[in-house]
């Protein structure tokens, strides 16, 4: 959905392995994981299907922030549609989680979750979220855009569906126009 409404090809299912993703991810302006997020520390389960731990060593399908900041990133916005991904230890600093390891790695702002997302609102409530995007708004006010929507209508009301999502660092825009169609993958 989000791929059709930025006019992109996503990486997704089997093909969307953390080496891939690693691979692509600092050469692009916009990244989007909708993943498995760790409610212990935030981090990101890549792996299609939480069944597979079992038989994936950990470390083939385990984004930690470490590797995120073993990356230089160029990216404008990176949204983690992830469970608890706004999660980390909290320290003097803040919290120290995924969210930060992307800016730590160069990323502008980070949308993150606070806790675990329900899956049939986090659709709405992203393709909301693109649609305001794409349409020039800033990243703060798509996001509020698409948190009122949730908010006023009648099935996704309640604060713990449109509440979790927070952006973190700058307000930014991001430019949709053909010369920039790669920085969209």
């Amino acid at each position: 959905m989000i791929g059709e409404i930025l006019k992109c090809q996503p990486l997704t299912g089997e093909a969307a392995t953390k080496k891939e993703v690693l691979r692509r991810i600092n050469s692009v302006a916009l990244v989007h994981i909708a993943a498995h997020g760790s409610k212990e520390t935030g981090e990101i389960a890549l792996a299609p299907d939480p069944c597979w731990k079992s038989e994936i060593p950990e470390e083939d399908y385990f984004l930690r922030m470490s590797d995120i900041q073993a990356v230089k990133l160029r990216a404008r916005l990176v949204v983690l549609s992830c469970c608890h991904s706004g999660q980390g230890e909290v320290s003097s600093e803040g919290v120290v989680g995924i969210a930060r390891a992307f800016l730590f790695a160069g990323a502008r702002s980070v949308v993150a979750t606070l806790w675990a997302i329900n899956d049939e609102t986090t659709l709405e409530f992203m393709k909301r979220f693109y649609q305001h995007l794409r349409g020039g708004e800033s990243a703060s006010s798509a996001l509020q855009r698409a948190m009122k929507c949730l908010r006023d209508s009648e099935k996704f009301s309640a604060p713990k569906y449109w509440a979790p999502f927070v952006l973190i660092g700058d307000d930014v825009t991001i430019e949709f126009d053909e010369s920039n169609r790669e920085s969209r993958k």
